[in-house]
């Protein structure tokens, strides 16, 4: 397998929709995202099922979700949601500010519910979007390097 694009993975990472699934085909190096509907009709389809009674675009989506369920071994699932916890890395984020004030804004914001839009109101408010976009997208490559290495997985 040629070696994967972590650019690539960590940009399926920074955006997780829910229900949906993101495998790697190992022998490809190609990603390929499956709403876990599909993957649950083709987890309980026969041989000889054609999809007609779906759209032309959701049969494929189907088949693509076949092909993960009938070769397995071909593939391997990204990191979910709760392997990446974006929460965690906007809590190390702020504990690494070394601004006491803005330290204890953005430790502030994080906590409790609507964490997420107040975190990014308070970067917005001081300026620090470019440096906490340079913040998660370097854990990430973090994150997605050890992933790699501990599958054994050629990345570059």
């Amino acid at each position: 397998m040629k070696p994967v694009s972590l650019k690539e993975i960590v940009d399926r990472l920074d955006f997780f929709m829910d229900g949906w699934k993101h495998y790697l085909n190992k022998k490809t190096g190609d990603i390929v995202e499956i709403q876990m509907e599909y993957l649950s009709i083709a987890e309980e389809s026969e041989d000889d099922d054609d999809f007609s009674e779906y759209e032309d675009w959701e049969q494929d989506a189907i088949r693509e979700a076949v092909d993960v369920v009938e070769n397995w071994g071909d593939y391997v699932e990204l990191p979910d949601r709760e392997e990446v916890n974006e929460y965690r890395i906007m809590e190390n984020f702020c504990y690494s500010q070394e601004d006491d004030k803005l330290r204890n804004k953005l430790c502030y914001s994080i906590d409790g519910k609507g964490a997420f839009r107040r975190f990014r109101d308070v970067i917005i408010k001081h300026g620090i979007e470019k440096e906490w976009d340079s913040y998660k997208y370097e854990t990430l490559c973090e994150i997605v390097r050890e992933w790699c290495e501990f599958r054994e997985i050629d990345y570059k």
